[in-house]
């Protein structure tokens, strides 16, 4: 069954590079472009947008409907909720976690991730949240309000700093 996946991913996906096709998911309706990576046991669900040259590390949960951009990094062990938006050039450290339902109500509210921002691991991106295009997140920190462009903010909650 292995060898299997890596041939329908072979031809599903002509320029992108699977670390470990077996051992990753691909549901239907995903759009990878080319120059893209993702890694092993990662699961990318159905449409899904993934630009050009972007690097999907890891044991990474991509759910569905989510739209990333050109040239974005995001690390292993990701948790990226439905319905986020990541623009171009970002890079999202390891084990950042978003969320969409703020009170589980199935009012889903997905962030937006702007252009160039920077995102340190074991951050938490609460639901509503927009982050501007320039923005740096420091690591383990929890998002709940808008970020700024160019802004940078550390600390549960984060705080600007300058």
């Amino acid at each position: 069954m292995g060898f299997l996946k890596v041939i329908q991913y072979k031809l599903r996906f002509k320029n992108v590079k699977f670390y470990n096709a077996s051992l990753t998911e691909v549901q239907k309706n995903v759009t990878i472009d080319d120059g893209s990576r993702v890694g092993s046991f990662t699961l990318i669900q159905q449409n899904v947008r993934i630009g050009k040259n972007c690097t999907i590390g890891s044991h990474c949960n991509i759910c569905s409907g989510v739209v990333i951009g050109d040239n974005v990094s995001i690390q292993t062990g990701c948790h990226i909720t439905s319905g986020v938006q990541i623009d171009s050039g970002c890079f999202i450290g390891p084990g950042v976690v978003t969320m969409n339902d703020k009170y589980m109500n199935d009012n889903i509210v997905p962030p937006i991730i702007g252009k160039n921002t920077k995102i340190g691991g074991g951050s938490c991106i609460l639901p509503e949240v927009t982050i501007g295009n320039n923005a740096f997140i420091g690591a383990g920190s929890i998002i709940t309000n808008d970020v700024v462009d160019g802004q940078k903010v550390f600390g549960n909650p984060a705080k600007s700093v300058r």
